[in-house]
């Protein structure tokens, strides 16, 4: 679970906080809220899933490692913040 892919920005001028991503560390109760994970699949104990979230708070991917969500950003011309 190490690939993200984004949807394509719309080419239009985009304000540098639009261009955020928080990269939020997730459990499994709040995954579950949003979504991100099917009922019936628990992550392991103490385990996390990193959520990379848009200025708005939409989602806009998800991975299991802090590293690929940084770099995802990155790649795709976002600045991640670290959300705790």
């Amino acid at each position: 679970m190490t690939e993200i892919e984004f949807e394509p920005i719309a080419e239009e001028v985009v304000s540098e906080e639009d261009r955020l991503a928080y990269i939020k560390p997730t459990g499994s109760a709040e995954a579950h809220r949003l979504g991100l994970i099917p009922p019936g699949i628990e992550l392991p104990p103490g385990g996390k899933i990193y959520v990379l979230h848009a200025a708005d708070g939409s989602v806009i991917g998800i991975t299991d490692n802090y590293d690929t969500a940084y770099g995802a950003a990155v790649q795709n011309q976002f600045t991640p913040v670290s959300l705790h």
